[in-house]
């Protein structure tokens, strides 16, 4: 089959059944795809560098920390903002 053959054949294709012919990727089965998804996965899998027990507890104490400090100087702006507007603005009984 020429080329041009190939061609108009695709075309033909396209306006009878109104989708593309298949690529040489789509031919392939969906178990074929899914190995070959699965054997992508283990290699970048294998490429991870997982941190160590001691850098896990360390990264975690920084957390706690930061967390307990956000917490306080939010809290510490939050009364004071509140003890301004509360001496600023009459109280009604």
């Amino acid at each position: 089959m020429s080329p041009m053959a190939t061609i108009n054949k695709s075309a033909k294709d396209l306006e009878t059944t109104g989708k593309k012919p298949r690529t040489p990727e789509e031919a392939v089965s969906p178990l074929v795809r899914l190995q070959n998804y699965l054997l992508g996965v283990r290699s970048e899998w294998n490429k991870i560098s997982w941190p160590t027990w001691p850098q896990i507890w360390g990264q975690t104490l920084v957390v706690i920390l930061m967390v307990s400090i956000m917490t306080t100087g939010l809290f510490m702006l939050d009364y004071g903002i509140h003890f301004t507007i509360s001496a600023i603005t009459p109280h009604r009984s």
